[in-house]
C-alpha cells in the first residue's frame, strides 16, 4: 500500500457484497482510467452481514424501486458459477387474510412482469414436503426466485475487480477525512488512503464513519436464525418458503435445513467486531414458534443458532447516493444482498456521471431525513421490523 504516493479518484469502504460489486462495476467501464480502491479490515472471512446472509432471494416487493433493483441484482448474479440457485420461491397462507395478501401479490407480480402462480398446498407440500405441511391454504410460487451464494458472489467481484487493476487494501477504516467540505480520502489503520471522492458501504457501520450531522438512520437489529442438523441432500431442488403471516421463513441449505423469523419484539444491537450478537433469551421462544410451521416429521433441531444484525431505514429503503453536503462523500449502507448489484450498477452509473432516474434518486438519497430527530428514525426503522417480509424482499 503507497497511500501517501498515491490517490485514488474513488476510494470504496466496504467489501461486503454491495461495495465488491461496485468497485467491479467502476473496473468494467469501457475507458477504465479511473483508479479505484476497495478498503476493508478483512477480505476473508467476510465479517459483516454478508457473511452472515441466509441468501432467500425474492424479487417481488411493494415497492417499485426495489423490485426493480432485485431482478437487476438476479440477472447479474445468475451470470457467477454457483452465485444463484434458482429454486424459486413459496409463500404459503394459512388464514384468510393471508389468502388476501397473496392474492395481492399474485397480481403485484403481474404488474411487474415478474412469474408467479398461484398454487394449491397439495402442489406447494409437493415442491417442499419438509417444509409445507398439507393443511395450508394457498400457497404462491415465483419459479424465477432462488437462493444467492452471497460469499461466492463477493469473491467473485472482489477477485475480478483486483484483476482489472482495482486496489484491494486489508486496514481498519477509522475516518472519513475531509477539507473545506470536501473529502480528501480515508484515514485507516495503515495510513491515510488519499482519494477523491469516498464511498462509505460499511452496512450496519456507516454511521461510524460519517461525521456529519444530517441523520444517516442505519439502525443494526437483531435477528434470529438456526440450522438443523445435517442430513443427506435432497435428490431435487427445494424452494425456500415464507410465512408471511407469521413472520416465517425457511430454505434447504443443501444438507440442512434452516429457519429464521421476525416474530419477537424489535431489539437494536450495536454491532462489535462482526455482525453477529449475542443470543437473546427470547429468541428460543421465537424459533420454537417457527418450527410449528413444518411438518411434524421433519423434526427440526437445532445444531447451530445465532443473532445476525442486519441494518434497517425508518422507511425500508437503502442509502444509496451522494451524501451531502460533503463533496465527493456517497454511500451504499442498508442494502441487502437481494439488491447489493442493482444498488451497485445505480451508484456506478451517477459516479459516473451517467443519467439515472430520478426518483429512484430521490427515493434512496442517504441524505433524505434531514431536519428529523434521530431517535424518532431508530424507532420508525424498529417499528417496521416485524412487517419485513411484507415490505421487503428477504436478505
Amino acid at each position: 500500500m503507497e497511500s501517501s504516493q498515491t490517490t485514488y479518484d474513488i476510494a470504496i469502504v466496504g467489501a461486503g457484497i454491495v461495495g465488491s460489486a461496485l468497485a467491479y462495476f467502476l473496473s468494467t467501464t469501457p475507458q477504465n482510467d479511473k483508479r479505484v480502491a476497495l478498503i476493508d479490515r478483512a477480505f476473508s472471512p467476510l465479517r459483516g452481514s454478508t457473511g452472515h446472509a441466509q441468501g432467500i432471494i425474492g424479487q417481488l416487493n411493494e415497492s417499485d424501486i426495489l423490485t426493480s433493483l432485485a431482478i437487476d441484482s438476479v440477472n447479474e448474479y445468475t451470470k457467477i458459477p454457483e452465485g444463484f440457485h434458482v429454486v424459486g420461491g413459496l409463500e404459503v397462507a394459512t388464514s384468510l387474510n393471508g389468502i388476501d395478501r397473496l392474492n395481492a401479490r399474485y397480481d403485484m407480480a403481474r404488474k411487474a412482469g415478474l412469474p408467479a402462480e398461484l398454487i394449491s398446498p397439495q402442489q406447494a407440500t409437493q415442491m417442499a414436503p419438509d417444509l409445507v405441511k398439507e393443511d395450508s391454504l394457498l400457497a404462491l410460487f415465483f419459479p424465477s426466485d432462488g437462493a444467492a451464494n452471497a460469499t461466492r458472489i463477493t469473491s467473485f467481484y472482489q477477485e475480478a475487480a483486483g484483476a482489472r487493476g482495482v486496489e484491494l487494501i486489508e486496514s481498519d477504516a477509522k475516518q472519513v477525512q475531509t477539507v473545506n467540505g470536501c473529502v480528501t480520502g480515508v484515514m485507516t489503520t495503515a495510513g491515510l488512503v488519499k482519494a477523491k471522492r469516498v464511498v462509505i458501504a460499511t452496512g450496519i457501520w456507516a454511521t461510524q464513519l460519517c461525521g456529519i450531522d444530517v441523520p444517516i438512520p442505519v439502525v443494526p437489529v437483531a435477528h434470529p436464525y438456526m440450522y438443523g442438523q445435517y442430513r443427506e441432500p435432497l435428490p431435487y431442488n427445494a424452494p425456500w418458503v415464507r410465512w408471511p403471516e407469521h413472520h416465517v421463513y425457511a430454505r434447504d441449505h443443501g444438507s440442512f435445513y434452516g429457519i429464521g423469523s421476525y416474530a419477537h419484539r424489535p431489539v437494536h444491537e450495536e454491532p462489535k467486531e462482526a455482525a453477529t450478537g449475542d443470543w437473546r433469551e427470547q429468541f428460543d421462544a421465537t424459533l420454537t414458534q417457527a418450527r410449528s410451521l413444518l411438518p411434524a416429521t421433519t423434526e427440526l433441531s437445532a445444531r447451530e443458532k445465532f443473532n445476525g444484525i442486519f441494518a434497517m431505514t425508518p422507511d425500508n429503503m437503502p442509502l444509496v447516493g451522494s451524501v451531502a453536503p460533503i463533496g465527493g462523500l456517497y454511500m451504499a449502507a442498508a442494502v441487502w444482498v437481494t439488491h447489493a448489484a442493482g444498488a451497485a450498477k445505480f451508484l456506478t452509473k451517477i459516479l459516473r456521471g451517467e443519467e439515472v432516474d430520478e426518483n429512484t434518486k430521490l427515493r434512496l438519497n442517504p441524505v433524505r431525513f434531514q431536519g428529523r430527530c434521530m431517535e424518532i428514525l431508530k424507532q420508525e426503522s424498529l417499528n417496521g421490523y416485524n412487517d419485513t417480509t411484507f415490505s421487503t424482499a428477504h436478505n
